[in-house]
């Protein structure tokens, strides 16, 4: 569902799946979305979790964008490829996600693995795991505006 077309952009009622998921947003200093590499991208639970953002984008007097702008967005993805480019379309997603509402961004630790715990066995992953939220992470930047520097 489109939330920014079929919705009237009305709160949704208090102790609502949808309201405690936004008041945890909005209390949020950092965000750490949690997905794996599906098809690319994103999963469809993390795909409709960035549609709520644009929803409450549009809630009068929820005042998303700004309150969001300066905290931090992080990834943590796991992929089935021994190459870690092909998660560039979610490291693109969740990159452009925090240009757009002018957050920093953490980047994504990526680990190897496609059955559970596979992850464990991705040392390089788990020696980047050690240090990753321990960055001081830049304000995110579209592709074309770091191009531009």
């Amino acid at each position: 569902m489109d939330l920014r077309r079929d919705s009237d952009h009305v709160r949704s009622p208090a102790g609502s799946n949808p309201a405690l998921l936004l008041e945890a947003t909005l209390a949020a200093t950092d965000i750490v979305i949690a997905s794996p590499l599906y098809w690319y991208s994103v999963s469809s639970l993390t795909k409709r979790y960035l549609d709520y953002w644009s929803g409450w984008l549009r809630t009068p007097g929820v005042d998303f964008k700004a309150t969001l702008a300066g905290r931090t967005l992080w990834g943590v993805s796991a992929l089935a490829d021994s190459e870690p480019e092909v998660a560039e379309p979610l490291i693109g997603t969740l990159n452009n996600s925090a240009a757009y509402l002018k957050m920093r961004f953490g980047g994504v630790l990526l680990g190897n693995g496609s059955a559970r715990g596979d992850v464990l066995n991705d040392t390089q992953a788990l020696a980047r795991a050690k240090t990753f939220f321990a960055q001081d992470p830049p304000l995110a930047r579209f592709p074309y505006e770091a191009a531009a520097r």
